[in-house]
């Protein structure tokens, strides 16, 4: 592979509503001015972006993302070092740049219950909804992939889900927001230290509008974040039962398979997806058969309202 021409790169759309397979270059060296607008070009069209055939353990993977805005450090992990915790598992680096998301326990053994949250079955989110700046973008290296395939990673496209939503419902929330629950982890258990909420008043978290413009294009996206055990995540403006309704019907309708991409890991591969324009989920891991991922997150701005800007695209 070679990372220093635009001509060597190849793109292969998934065929899916989002995704496309990138060949021809390698993300370990450095990469052009040139190289780095046409990456980001076609990230823009296609929101996540698989890398195969990469060798971008630890800091490799953080020079990536210097390239695309710089590093974020995850809100949960940001939380754990604060309070003085320790890692999830003797192997994960203390540098709170990167982690690695995997189903080994302290001992290094694959387990259905690790320390972490790396062997659950994920529920579709946004990574870090729950901070005032959530990142803009996520890089997930596959370095050990379980013998049967599982912890697939799947995705689905915001923007094309606002673009489909039924004019009723987009006259329901417009000008609306969210409160996003931080009290939870991905995996929707309690943060370390944390106590569960019993009301919605309960919840601790930042607002966000319930869309926003994806800079790079200008559509709006929705942004639901994450919803998880009730009191969870829900709507400033109607937070009692009607909302709790209307969230059901904005969940069905955004993760529709149509919208869906699934990504089936083999060693190697480097997805980089757009967290402002897209949610994602994962199944459940094999208890027996190690899996490690290298992770990343990319440096946000601040979330752009779709409420405050008239001229964004509809």
């Amino acid at each position: 592979m070679s990372g220093t021409s635009v001509e060597t790169i190849g793109v292969t759309p998934t065929g899916s509503a989002l995704g496309a397979d990138i060949q021809g270059i390698d993300l370990s060296g450095p990469l052009s001015d040139e190289l780095l607008a046409r990456l980001i070009e076609i990230w823009a069209e296609h929101l996540v972006l698989r890398f195969p055939d990469q060798s971008l353990a630890d800091e490799k993977l953080l020079t990536l993302t210097e390239y695309f805005g710089g590093q974020q450090p995850s809100g949960a992990r940001k939380r754990r070092q604060e309070m003085g915790l320790g890692e999830h598992s003797k192997n994960n680096p203390t540098d709170p740049r990167f982690n690695y998301v995997t189903n080994l326990d302290y001992d290094g053994n694959p387990s259905a219950t690790p320390r972490g949250n790396g062997a659950y079955e994920l529920r579709w989110h946004s990574d870090n909804s729950y901070v005032e700046v959530p990142p803009t973008a996520t890089l997930l290296w596959g370095q050990k992939i379980p013998v049967d395939g599982s912890g697939q990673t799947m995705f689905c496209n915001q923007i094309l889900a606002y673009e489909e939503l039924p004019v009723s419902l987009k006259e329901i929330i417009e000008g609306k927001h969210m409160i996003h629950d931080g009290s939870r982890n991905t995996a929707n258990m309690v943060q370390v230290g944390g106590k569960a909420p019993k009301t919605q008043a309960d919840i601790k978290g930042p607002v966000h509008p319930m869309v926003r413009i994806h800079p790079p294009t200008g559509k709006r996206a929705l942004f639901l974040g994450r919803r998880w055990d009730y009191p969870s995540t829900y709507i400033l403006e109607m937070p009692g039962d009607e909302g709790e309704e209307l969230m059901d019907r904005l969940w069905a309708h955004a993760t529709q398979e149509k919208y869906v991409w699934v990504q089936n890991w083999t060693p190697g591969d480097l997805i980089m997806w757009d967290n402002r324009a897209v949610m994602h989920r994962r199944t459940a891991v094999n208890p027996s058969s190690p899996r490690i991922m290298h992770r990343a997150l990319i440096k946000g701005d601040p979330v752009v309202s779709a409420w405050d800007n008239a001229a964004a695209a509809e």
